[in-house]
Formats: C-alpha cells, structure tokens, sequence
C-alpha cells in the first residue's frame, strides 16, 4: 500500500495566519457594518419592486425640480458642466442617476431615487472620516457615532465630502512629517480631490478649497520649529498649485476644450452671487441653534485643549486637528448665516458638530462614556431624528407586499402619489402639451422653474441654467441665455406668480403645495430674471390656457420683428440718498407716470461697506403708490455696490400672461390708475444683516411694449441689459 505523503499532512502555517489576519482586520474595523446598516434603512423598495409608487411629500419645494430634471438629464446625456450649469456637478447628476439606469423611467422612481446613491456615498464618506480621525478608538464608538450623526444631522454627500477631504489632507501632512508621504504627492493628491468636490457641487469645491488651505496651516502652525518640515510643505503647496491647474485643463477638455475655461467660470460665478442672491431670514429657532452649536464647540476645543496630553498620539489631541478642525467647522458654519432657516443653520453646523462629537468620544476612561451621552442626549435634544431604525422594517414590509396605487386620498401621475389633486392634473395637462407641439428630440422651455415638466413629457428643458430663477447678475444673464437664444425650442410652459394679496393662507399654501409659480424668496419671478421673460414674450404667443396658473405657450419669432419697447423718463432726480438707520424709508419723490406704460425700469447702486461679504445684505423693498389708494411692495435683489438695471412690474403679477395674445389691445385689460409716489425701504433680514450706506438712484423710466401689425411696419425691439 502506497504511504500518505507526510508532507500532504502537514498544516500550510501561512493559512492560519491569513486567518488571524482577516480575524483581526473585521476586528478593528466592524464599525463598517454601520454604514451597511443605514444603507439597508434607505433602500428605495421601488427599486426592486419596479411595479411601486412613491408616496410624494407635496410640499411644492422648488428644488423637487432640479432633483427630477437633473436625473432625467443625464440620462439623455445632458451633462452639468458642460451643456448646462447648475450649482450641482456632472458627478453627482451622474450619482443620482444610476438607479434610474436599471428601472422604467417614471416620475415616481426618480422620486424615490435620485438621492440614493448619493445618500450612501455621505454614509460612506462619514465612515472613513471616523476611522481617520478616531484610528485608536475601538468600532463600537465609531459605530455608534456614526448612526448618531446618520440619524440626527444632515449627512448629505455635500456636507460629509468636505470633512472627509478635511481629515485626508491633515493625516497627509502628519504622514509627511512622518516621513512616511512624500510631500509632492501630498500636494498632487490634494489637487485631485479638491477638483473630484468641485465635480461634485461648487459650494462642495469651495469648502474642499478650504479644508485643503486650513489644514496646510493648522500642521504648519503646529511644526513651525521644525524648519525641514516647513520646508516640505512649501513643496506641496507648489505641487498643489501646479498639479490643480493641469487638472482644470483635463477637466477642460471633458466640459469643453483643453484651454476653455467654461466649467470653473461657470461655477465660481454661481458661487459669487450666493451671499447677494440667496439670502434669507434667521428664524428665533435656527439663532438659538446657531449660537447654542457654536458655545458648546467652543467648550468642547477649549476643554481638549486643557486636558490634552502633549506626549499623546491621538490625533483629535493635536494642535494642528484642533485648530484646523475648529476653523473649518467655523468656516462652514458660516454659509448658515445667508440661508438662515433652520434647516439650512443645521446642514451648516453638519463639520462643527462632527468635529465636537470626534473629541468627546475620543476622551479616555471614564470622560470617554461621559463623552458619548453628551453626544447622544445633545443630539436628541436640539435636532429631530432624519433615520429611524423602523425603516428597516418598513423596507422589508415594502419588498414582501409592494404598495403598487395610491392610498385613498392621493392622486397618482406616473408612479408619484401626491395629496395635492392639482399636481397631478397640471403634470398631465403641461405634458400633454408640450409633446403635442414638439419632437421627442426636440427642446421646450418652462418659466420660471417648473423643469420637472421635462421628465413628465420626455423632453429636454432649455436654458444655459438648470434652474432659470437662479440668473441673478449679468454672467449667469449670459449663462442662462445663451441655452436659449438660437436653438429651435418649439413649445413652452408660462406659469405667471399668483396675485396673493386678496388670498387667505390655505389658498396660498394650496397653490405654492402644487408647484404652480411664487415669488422665490418674496422676490417677483419677473422682477428676478426679466431679461428672460422678454426673450419670451418676443419669441412666443399663446396656445392655451392648460389650467389655472399653466399657460401653454408656441413658437412665434415674427413677434422678434414686431415687438418695441416705448421708455420714457418718469421725472426722479439721480440722486444718492444716504441710509442713516437699519430700518430705513427713502422717499424717491413723485414720478410723471404715462398713461398706459406697463414697467418700471430703475437703474440704480446700493453701497455697502467691504464687511457685507462676512454677512448678508439688508432686505430691500420698493413701495408703489397708486392714484387710487392702492399700495404695492415688491422685494428686490441687488448686487451690493454695483450699478443694476431692475425691472418691476407695478400691476397684478398674473396679468403678465396677457402679453403673450396675439392682440395688443387685450394686453391691458383691467385699469391701471397712475403712480403717484415711489419709495425704496431698507429692513434688516435679521441681525446678520448688514445696513446699506446709501442708494444712488442713476435712472428711471417708464417702459411700454408696443406691437406692430404687421413685420414692414415694425420697429427692431430692445432687450433689457443684464442687471
């Protein structure tokens, strides 16, 4: 009988040590089971169960709009950055996306999906900023931290990637001091990913810019004895900014050629008008948040600082963390300050209190548990759970017995169950009628920012902008026309703002719960983006009244040739009146108004000192006063300290619709007593808001459009300029 070979018998010794080694890897890192926990809880069930609907919060939120039309975008191959700008980038349009890749296309799935992807990547990103910066703490405190912040704070992508970046380029810096990282590819490293945000959001880029500078001087502050070091890093910083500007000419030649640089123009100039063109009120709820958050974040740095052990390892101990973490969290929180609702105050908060919570669940021994309930109870105390674990159960409920009609009480519109019944009647009707007048590949356009009516009739939505109410100052003017003017856009939707003086507040919130127009931010939509009202009126007429508030609109270009602007001065002095109070009224004195002129063109400069940038302008609102008694005030946006052309329309918003008829004469149906007195005032949003020096009014007319009868007879038509 042949022998066994002893050899065959004998243990292999390098498998029981791969063993050990898997063993002690999920070890140290089961934490991970963390994220695959939240990812499960947001598992859309539609995705599965393809046949699902998908029961529609209804709140009437503008941006429901831009997370539909940016989905359906790319999966036309319409690409942010390069056939259209938006605040987002051409990764996460493409993120959202890849769900909708593998299902039927319906309103109601991309509903549920567009931020799943986006969604897992922030729980994702959260993960490995923990394992960088809390490396020595055992998973159970990562696990745990981790579904605090998933559960109670905005772990969105756009607030979890910056502090992501943030702790990758400090553990870089402290690896190069280690020896450990050459500082080239610390520089050329953090250029990649500092290019990867932008790609991501601009505000993304901006902050990833932020993380990348805080940091280089945070480690420099903390080695500035150690001159080879500083030596070191001056090698990265000139690799980062050499490395960057390689990378913007490769990120060039995807969004347009090697040498144009539209994408990086387009998204710094959306930047730039944020502070200016987006501000909002700071609510008693989201102050109180704001100051609470920042008090305890300064007791909790000041308390690190105190008790840290100068020979200790830990990096949330080290001087470099501390500072850097503390004035990246600042920095971020202050975007709380323009956009101060109090779910905007949170999402800005989202660094300062990740960066609160690393410290206190890195505290030692009987600190350390201490630590933790501060984090738990804190979180539950000043915030509102976003993740429950019910939704596992819900999921799992979802999969076994899909929900495939709308509950009693809803009205469904492709898969979508909305509780507002004009939704769903106004999708169908706008859709009916922009597929009856254009190709499948053709173009239509919406105003002012209904684009989900792109995904509800198969069709692109025109314009340089995602969103055509965003084109505050004269470059994103340019942005947004330049997606419009000259490309064959046969059909278009013309949703005028309601008249809401005479409304109660239930037909008010009825009407804004159903997506049709609003003034955004109290601001007329006419008044925000009037240069792209008028390439409208001069390029369409009307079709048909679809609804109430949903006027169908087809192309006409002879209007281009037949429509004039008549302007006439209305007698106010250029004249710069100084503001002397927070709350201010300026009285421009009585103007010579026309009988039968439809606008109010003003150009005029609003001067604030250099510190504005640190807050946010003052709210700013022009009274008009009517021969009958009648009042009027519309709010206005302006870019602080440059000369602006804003245009106002001082009669009822939804006669504006008129001058789409074909007929003149049927532009000026209801009485239009003169204007006797015009006043600008200047209130503060909040506390954050800061004062104006002075108006200087430049100029004021009054504008009449006129139409000829016929092309021969026709005077060539005047644009405003972009204001």
């Amino acid at each position: 009988m042949e022998k066994p070979d002893v050899a065959s018998r004998q243990h292999n010794p390098s498998a029981p040590s791969r063993t050990r080694t898997a063993a002690g890897f999920w070890r140290r890192n089961w934490d991970v089971l963390g994220v695959l926990l939240l990812m499960l809880g947001s598992f859309p069930t539609v995705w599965l169960a393809q046949r699902a609907v998908t029961l529609v919060p209804n709140f009437g939120l503008i941006d429901d709009n831009w997370h539909l039309d940016s989905t359906y975008k790319a999966l036309r191959g319409i690409w942010i950055g390069r056939d259209v700008a938006f605040t987002h980038g051409p990764i996460y349009q493409w993120l959202s996306s890849i769900p909708a890749r593998s299902m039927p296309l319906s309103v109601g799935a991309l509903y549920a999906t567009w931020n799943t992807i986006p969604i897992w990547c922030a729980f994702l990103f959260a993960w490995l900023a923990l394992r960088l910066v809390l490396p020595e703490q055992p998973p159970w405190k990562r696990f745990v931290l981790l579904l605090v912040l998933a559960s109670f704070w905005e772990t969105s992508l756009r607030t979890t990637l910056p502090v992501l970046l943030f702790a990758v380029f400090l553990r870089g810096w402290y690896l190069v001091q280690e020896g450990r990282l050459r500082s080239i590819f610390a520089g050329v490293g953090g250029a990649i990913l500092v290019a990867i945000a932008f790609l991501v959001a601009g505000d993304t880029g901006t902050y990833a810019t932020a993380a990348w500078v805080i940091s280089f001087f945070a480690v420099a502050f903390e080695m500035r004895r150690e001159g080879a070091f500083l030596r070191k890093l001056a090698l990265g910083l000139a690799s980062f900014i050499v490395a960057f500007a390689v990378i913007a000419v490769v990120v060039n030649a995807f969004t347009a050629v090697p040498f144009d640089f539209k994408f990086w123009r387009e998204s710094l100039a959306q930047i730039a008008v944020y502070r200016w063109a987006t501000p909002a009120a700071m609510t008693g709820q989201g102050a109180t948040h704001l100051c609470v958050a920042l008090a305890i974040a300064l007791a909790v740095f000041a308390f690190r600082v105190a008790t840290r052990r100068k020979a200790g390892t830990a990096i949330s101990a080290r001087s470099g963390f501390l500072l850097g973490a503390f004035l990246f969290g600042l920095a971020v929180m202050q975007s709380s300050l323009v956009r101060s609702d109090i779910g905007h105050v949170i999402i800005g908060e989202f660094a300062m209190i990740f960066f609160v919570s690393v410290i206190l669940f890195s505290l030692e021994d009987v600190a350390s548990c201490i630590g933790v309930l501060i984090v738990i109870a804190a979180s539950m105390l000043f915030s509102h759970p976003v993740f429950r674990p019910s939704s596992v159960i819900r999921l799992y409920g979802g999969l076994r017995y899909p929900q495939t009609s709308c509950p009693e009480g809803y009205s469904e519109f492709q898969q979508a169950c909305y509780v507002e019944p004009m939704t769903p009647q106004m999708l169908d009707a706008g859709s009916k009628f922009l597929q009856q007048h254009s190709g499948a590949s053709e173009s239509v356009f919406v105003f002012p920012y209904q684009t989900m009516f792109g995904l509800a009739s198969r069709r692109n939505v025109a314009g340089g902008l995602m969103q055509a109410y965003t084109a505050s100052g004269p470059d994103l003017v340019r942005i947004e026309m330049s997606g419009l003017e000259g490309r064959p856009i046969p059909a278009a939707l013309y949703m005028p703002d309601a008249d809401l003086s005479h409304w109660s507040s239930t037909e008010v919130r009825s009407w804004s719960r159903n997506y049709l127009s609003m003034p955004v931010d109290g601001i007329p939509n006419f008044t925000r983006i009037p240069e792209v009202w008028f390439w409208m009126v001069r390029h369409y007429r009307t079709s048909e009244t679809l609804m109430p508030g949903v006027v169908g609109l087809v192309r006409d270009d002879t209007r281009a040739t037949r429509i004039a602007m008549q302007a006439q001065p209305i007698g106010l002095p250029a004249k710069t009146y100084a503001i002397n109070d927070r709350s201010s009224s300026t009285d421009l004195g009585v103007p010579n108004w026309p009988t039968g002129y439809d606008f109010l063109r003003m150009r005029l400069t609003v001067h604030y000192p250099a510190w504005w940038k640190l807050r946010k302008p003052e709210r700013l609102q022009l009274v008009i006063q009517r021969a009958d008694g009648s009042r009027d005030v519309q709010w206005v946006v302006l870019a602080p300290n440059v000369s602006t052309e804003i245009w106002f329309y001082p009669w009822e918003a939804p006669d504006l619709a008129g001058y789409f008829d074909t007929d003149s004469a049927r532009w000026r149906l209801n009485s239009r007593p003169a204007i006797i007195r015009l006043q600008f005032i200047a209130t503060p949003l909040d506390w954050v808001s800061e004062q104006p020096d002075a108006i200087t009014i430049e100029a004021a007319d009054a504008v009449r459009l006129v139409m000829s009868p016929d092309v021969g007879a026709s005077v060539p038509p005047t644009s405003p300029s972009p204001h």
